[in-house]
């Protein structure tokens, strides 16, 4: 009798494990393919990321926490203040990208966390490059300047299904305080509807997004600064993107020009940013990239290690990458 109680407790044990088991497996799955219910925001998604990439031979003299948000401009006020306080208040975020930035509530916001310790740089008005911010660290960083450049025209309804704005890249200059070397960020946002499966639709938002891509591609060898750095929401798939490689896309165009975090470190562990995809990026300049040469390691900065972030009210999850900064 006892040996058929054991036999049953066991049982029961083990059907209970395996219930967890499956559980957690379609919990996961749920997390990281599908958007968040209700308002499309991010909120109770777990995020995480791979381990991170080996120091190499050099003085590392720090490490930089940098993101790239697509903050959402249809957010309420209360929305958009939760997800500041969030992402500001997060240990280790130096350095923010910022995409769909041109509402009052953000400057306002900017403005407030300016007393907190924060810098931001933003174009005047609502439209032009104004969806596209920049903010620092003012402990870490000084600022040096910054500039605009319109990648293309923007179109109505009369020409494609999918209306976009002029398209703009934002480069902000600054120095790195502790070891005085200059960084620039290359921030923007790329047409939306552009990619169909692993390859661009046939219409006009793609047309300009390849122009767009080509533009960026020369850039990062001719903007100045040590270290040259990029984030944005480029809304083609970094999956998609990496295993067709379809002509004018980003894994051609900036092949040899900058490597991004996915392209460096892999998407194990990381929870797409946007539903089921990885379409905000941060990109290091390939003259930026610490490498073996033959006089020994040569280059300032190293991907040291990305995830994305969890319980924000946008519908993108911010992407924070770990840069090493090399003396």
């Amino acid at each position: 009798m006892v040996s058929r109680r054991l036999l049953g407790t066991g049982v029961l044990v083990l059907v209970a494990a395996l219930a967890a088991t499956l559980l957690a497996a379609v919990l996961h799955l749920t997390d990281g393919r599908g958007g968040a219910a209700g308002h499309g925001g991010t909120r109770d998604r777990a995020a995480g990321g791979p381990p991170r990439a080996a120091p190499l031979p050099g003085r590392v003299v720090d490490d930089l926490g940098v993101v790239s948000f697509n903050a959402r401009r249809t957010l309420t006020p209360d929305q958009a203040r939760r997800d500041w306080a969030r992402l500001a208040g997060r240990p280790g975020v130096d350095l923010v990208g910022w995409q769909e930035a041109a509402t009052p509530m953000f400057r306002d916001l900017a403005s407030e966390y300016r007393a907190r310790g924060w810098g931001t740089w933003q174009a005047p008005g609502t439209g032009a490059a104004a969806p596209l911010a920049v903010t620092w660290r003012r402990d870490t960083f000084a600022f040096l300047g910054a500039r605009t450049r319109m990648m293309h025209p923007g179109a109505s309804a009369a020409v494609t299904a999918a209306p976009f704005p002029s398209r703009w890249v934002v480069t902000v200059r600054l120095r790195h305080r502790e070891s005085g070397r200059t960084v620039s960020l290359l921030n923007t946002h790329v047409n939306q509807t552009i990619e169909t499966g692993q390859r661009f639709e046939r219409n006009l938002n793609a047309r300009r997004a390849k122009r767009h891509y080509r533009t960026m591609a020369r850039m990062w060898s001719r903007t100045p600064g040590d270290v040259v750095l990029g984030t944005g929401d480029y809304n083609f798939d970094h999956a998609d993107d990496a295993a067709a490689r379809p002509a004018g896309g980003l894994s051609r165009v900036f092949e040899g020009k900058a490597v991004s975090s996915y392209d460096s470190l892999g998407l194990d562990g990381v929870v797409p940013t946007r539903n089921t995809r990885w379409i905000d990026y941060v990109w290091l300049a390939a003259d930026s990239v610490r490498r073996r040469t033959e006089d020994g390691f040569r280059g300032p900065a190293q991907l040291a290690a990305h995830r994305t972030l969890d319980g924000f009210e946008s519908d993108h999850r911010p992407l924070l990458v770990r840069v090493r900064l090399y003396a």
